[in-house]
């Protein structure tokens, strides 16, 4: 090929080492050049162009090219300049099973958390919403909107699942949420009557000290700690308790201070092997009697936990069919309205914040602002 040999005569003239030859219509540079493992020999290499004299101008560039990096580097690169390198594309998938999404889910659940069994039973929550789903089902707006859909408006189920369903379908970037954010209704727990005093304190007279729900009942009552932490609490013998606040999903719980609010009992209403003082002391001297005894923050498990207040649940419907451990706590919330002077230090003793105690008992702090106004302009 006349061109070909005019091509290698101007690469020589420019000092180019080797020359384009043809094997099997295609075009090669060949000559002596040293590899990266450092071998020096007669070597072809391909160009990656045919045979053509179309192609002439393009061989002389990538060998001029070549021969650039070889003076640079003294040998010849793995990878020829003319060579795209192989960059595998991963696509991105357009669909998830509920399986695959709920697996992401879980993931991102427990990045950077302590896994605490109340951070567990936090995401086994989170997996009772998803099992609505068929695991093997495509993850689609849909599906979710018909699962949510299938739960009863204004119920907490209906809450729970929006808001759950929500987080999975922008984990996995699934468009359409404000379709979630449609069905999502207002949760209002139904108003429960709370238990005054002289309720708590027949319920206890019912109740032999030294039965296994006796002392957690009567901690309940006496301290309003939640159900779960009467296992921990601790009096002081001053009208104060040392008790593990256990609401904390992320973090091991944490001692706390929590106030005696003792109800008041007759003689007559106390069993016969209790003391006959005029009220339950806020100290029960050789009365503590659990049927799980915490001693530590590390010692305290949520899952436990539950199982215990499940049964001690079971027996208080027993003895009070519409009376629920919850409406004992708040009981003592009610009675601390007008006991403790500040809400902030109620709010302390029961282990949350001043902003859920208000939120959770403004119906009765309304009830005695008003009837302390009532009773100012009565005087």
């Amino acid at each position: 090929m006349e061109q070909l040999q005019a091509t290698n005569a101007a690469l020589k003239a420019r000092g180019v080492k080797g020359r384009i030859i043809v094997v099997r219509d295609s075009l090669f540079l060949r000559g002596t050049f040293t590899a990266a493992d450092g071998t020096r020999k007669d070597r072809k290499i391909c160009l990656d162009l045919p045979a053509h004299q179309g192609q002439l101008l393009t061989a002389e560039n990538r060998v001029l090219q070549l021969a650039e990096i070889i003076n640079d580097t003294g040998m010849v690169p793995a990878l020829l300049p003319w060579d795209a390198p192989v960059v595998e594309v991963v696509e991105k998938a357009d669909s998830f099973t509920v399986a695959e999404a709920v697996a992401r889910l879980e993931e991102d659940f427990w990045q950077g958390k302590i896994r605490t069994s109340a951070a567990k039973r936090t995401w086994d929550r989170l997996v009772a919403e998803t099992n609505r789903m068929p695991e093997a089902a495509t993850l689609t707006m849909d599906l979710m909107v018909a699962t949510v859909d299938a739960t009863e408006p204004g119920s907490r189920s209906r809450q729970e699942s929006c808001k759950v369903l929500k987080r999975l379908a922008k984990l996995v970037e699934i468009e359409g949420t404000d379709r979630l954010d449609a069905l999502r209704t207002s949760y209002e727990p139904g108003v429960r009557e709370i238990p005054d005093g002289e309720a708590l304190a027949h319920l206890l007279s019912g109740i032999v000290p030294g039965d296994k729900w006796w002392w957690p009942t009567w901690a309940l009552i006496t301290y309003g700690c939640r159900p779960a932490e009467t296992f921990s609490l601790r009096p002081n013998g001053d009208g104060t308790a040392r008790v593990l606040s256990v609401k904390r999903k992320t973090k091991l719980p944490e001692w706390r201070t929590a106030l005696a609010l003792p109800v008041s009992i007759t003689k007559e209403e106390l069993v016969d092997d209790m003391r006959g003082e005029s009220s339950i002391p806020y100290d029960m001297p050789g009365a503590r009697t659990v049927p799980w005894d915490v001693t530590s923050p590390a010692g305290y498990d949520s899952i436990r936990a539950k199982q215990h207040c499940d049964a001690w649940q079971k027996w208080l419907r027993r003895q009070h069919p519409t009376l629920s451990l919850y409406d004992i706590r708040h009981a003592w919330a009610v009675r601390s309205i007008t006991k403790v002077p500040s809400t902030s230090l109620a709010a302390k003793c029961m282990g949350h914040t001043v902003s859920v105690h208000h939120n959770t008992y403004h119906r009765w702090l309304d009830q005695a602002d008003i009837a302390a106004v009532a009773a100012a302009l009565a005087g």
